[in-house]
């Protein structure tokens, strides 16, 4: 992990790609099965936002129940459908529309013929898109622009009886595309049947309103206004914000019905089953008058509701719906020019999307900003909803079919990634810090202030502790004289021994002070035996120190630098051991007189000449055999005399030092006879004798 906190842009990058991948990869792998959830998820915004405004430019004529009741069972005889065709035209439509298959030929077709010949209605077609359904019922007609790859092909019809097929009227197809679930969400826009695109129903009403009375009759006669709906050439901007394919036809200039690249049309179910305005088949037969200034001028659409009909479809807005409620939509979209699409350029729009979205979350991410990996899925959940919500503005106020599901994948998998990698960061880079902070305060203070929060009061805890206090005798003097980097290598490995012999009896380095070492038993945790454990440490430190602080330069007692020696000194008692200072600030220490008296007795082993002395408190915890007494002493700052006592065989954990060794024996030093090594264990130092003991241990006290 070092590396990547050292380079953290990287790992984040990692984590967002990993994020892109996880989040596309379904849309290439499975894109039907995206497609359709974001299909379905639309269904509850069409059924949220349906409009309930009456939509009266269309018309519904409905053959519903009541007309069976009163003017018979259905089917109709076809001079009742022709009465009805014209006394809709008498009305003066825009265009009529009959949504009701007439393939079959029956009585009185040539009377229900001549009425389509002069009110010129727009009839409907049903193609088969299944290659294992196969009918050829009627005739085709319409049909006059050329195939090309975006029209559905058909394997079947039931197109128009002969009689109805003769006076050549406009036709549009009826085909829908059910989609997986039995939801009729689009419409094939064209139907390629013997090499002629066929338009659905709608497309076919809207050219023939465009047409006008006079111009479906040119129409019929093969005039200019006969050209069917051909490919609208795409060309400057058009083929990145438009849709992949549009339409268009001459009788319609300037309007264009965006397609996907598929040639299908997305029917937008805008508007609440409240909002169609119907008039019952009957009325219309038996009372067309009162009806006439409800279908002046408007598109009337001729259905059937009525159960049995055989015209019932799944829609979004409901699990049974006539079939008619799917050409009302289209219609309805085709007059406001707002059929969904989704724009060529959408894939890089994408792209870019992903880019900006994983800016914004690495950006949060990032130190300028500093948002907690915990906030981060939090900030990826209000990027999915911000681009949710914006696709459903999208698709309200543009029309636009904005594929989302990939873009609200990417901002909560990217967010969660990015938190993961940002919790990574920071949990090595809390491992690091209360390493560090184990390495300058004892490991159970630093793991009590990890688990807790700052402070900025004090916090103590009363123990009864056992206190080693080592410094080096004569380190002024090398610290004066010897290299810095010399200096520093010999205080770094006398430290890391001092904190392994110490740790190694159970006990805990308090403080580390250039060359003075403060250490506490029982301070953090329970430890009975703290006395003895205190003394075994402080007699391995002194024998473990001798070799490291060996003279490496000849030495006098002339000279100036003088041998280096640790100098211990121990006591118990009761202290305080916490924290203090601001939370900004904060400074542990292990305060009491236990802490005081150990650093006085360190003090005064210069002046004996002893390695370790030994306070009272901790003498009495410990065998009578194993301490030299050496006296009392009234120690500074303390208003009392210390009893003041050695350990037993104390000379045994000190050689003198070669190099001074050598140097007294070289200039005749009567008080360092050859060979001697230790100085005598007695109760104390004799009176005046300070030169004599300096000179027989090591640890003598520095003299300019």
């Amino acid at each position: 992990m070092r590396f990547w906190h050292r380079h953290p842009w990287p790992l984040r990058v990692l984590a967002l790609a990993l994020a892109a991948l996880a989040a596309t990869l379904p849309g290439l792998l499975w894109p039907a099965a995206v497609a359709a959830l974001e299909d379905r998820s639309a269904d509850l915004y069409w059924r949220l936002a349906a409009s309930a405004a009456a939509e009266r430019r269309i018309v519904v004529v409905d053959i519903d129940e009541r007309s069976l009741r009163e003017v018979g069972p259905w089917p109709w005889p076809r001079e009742t459908l022709a009465d009805l065709v014209e006394r809709i035209a008498d009305a003066g439509p825009g265009v009529q529309v009959v949504d009701i298959v007439l393939a079959e030929p029956r009585p009185g077709d040539d009377r229900l013929g001549l009425a389509v010949e002069r009110a010129r209605p727009v009839l409907a077609q049903l193609f088969s898109l299944d290659p294992d359904v196969a009918p050829e019922v009627g005739t085709v007609v319409g049909g006059r622009a050329p195939c090309d790859a975006t029209a559905a092909p058909s394997f079947g019809h039931y197109g128009l009886a002969p009689a109805l097929a003769g006076v050549q009227p406009a036709a549009g197809h009826i085909a829908p595309r059910v989609d997986a679930d039995g939801v009729i969400r689009h419409l094939p826009a064209r139907v390629c049947h013997a090499g002629r695109a066929h338009p659905t129903l709608a497309l076919a009403a809207l050219q023939q309103l465009a047409a006008g009375p006079g111009g479906a009759r040119a129409a019929a006669a093969g005039g200019d206004t006969a050209a069917g709906w051909e490919l609208a050439p795409r060309s400057g901007e058009a083929r990145w914000w438009g849709p992949p394919v549009s339409l268009r036809a001459r009788a319609l200039p300037g309007v264009e019905v965006p397609l996907d690249a598929r040639g299908l049309m997305r029917v937008p179910y805008r508007l609440a089953r409240e909002a169609f305005v119907s008039l019952s088949a009957a009325d219309v037969l038996l009372r067309p008058e009162s009806l006439q200034p409800a279908l002046a001028g408007a598109v009337v659409l001729v259905g059937s509701t009525a159960f049995g009909m055989a015209d019932t479809v799944a829609t979004p807005l409901g699990a049974v719906a006539s079939g008619l409620e799917v050409h009302v939509q289209a219609m309805s979209a085709l007059l406001d020019d707002a059929v969904p699409y989704t724009p060529a350029a959408w894939p890089w729009m994408q792209a870019a999307l992903l880019v900006v979205i994983a800016g914004l979350l690495g950006f949060a991410g990032s130190a300028v900003l500093g948002t907690p990996a915990k906030r981060l899925p939090l900030l990826g959940i209000a990027l999915a909803v911000v681009t949710l919500g914006g696709a459903v503005v999208a698709l309200h106020v543009g029309s636009l079919w904005l594929p989302w599901l990939t873009i609200v994948a990417f901002s909560i998998l990217g967010a969660m990634s990015l938190a993961t990698a940002e919790h990574a960061l920071a949990r090595a880079q809390r491992e690091r810090l209360s390493a560090h902070l184990g390495a300058y305060l004892p490991a159970p203070v630093a793991e009590r202030l990890m688990a807790s929060e700052p402070s900025g009061e004090p916090q103590f805890e009363p123990r009864e502790v056992s206190v080693l206090a080592a410094a080096v005798r004569n380190f002024p003097a090398l610290a004066a004289e010897a290299p810095a980097q010399e200096l520093a290598a010999l205080l770094h490995a006398y430290a890391c021994l001092a904190v392994e012999v110490v740790e190694r009896h159970g006990g805990v380095v308090e403080h580390v002070v250039g060359d003075a070492v403060t250490a506490v038993w029982n301070g953090a945790g329970d430890c009975p035996d703290h006395a003895r454990r205190a003394a075994d440490a402080a007699r391995e430190l002194v024998r473990a120190t001798g070799v490291l602080f060996a003279s490496r330069r000849p030495v006098s007692e002339q000279g100036r630098l003088q041998p280096l020696a640790l100098g211990v000194g121990l006591e118990s008692g009761g202290v305080v051991i916490g924290t203090y200072g601001p939370a900004r600030r904060r400074a542990h220490a292990a305060l009491g007189e236990a802490v005081s008296l150990a650093q006085r007795l360190q003090q005064l082993t210069a002046d004996l000449a002893l390695p370790i002395l030994v306070g009272p408190r901790l003498a009495a915890q410990l065998p009578r055999t194993a301490l030299d007494p050496v006296g009392e002493y009234l120690l500074e700052g303390v208003e009392r005399d210390v009893s003041v006592s050695a350990l037993a065989g104390w000379a045994e954990l000190v050689d003198v030092d070669p190099a001074w060794a050598a140097s007294a024996t070289a200039t005749g030093d009567a008080t360092v006879p050859p060979g001697a090594g230790h100085r005598p264990a007695h109760a104390g130092p004799p009176a005046g004798a300070a030169r004599s003991l300096a000179v027989a241990a090591p640890g003598g006290r520095w003299r300019a």
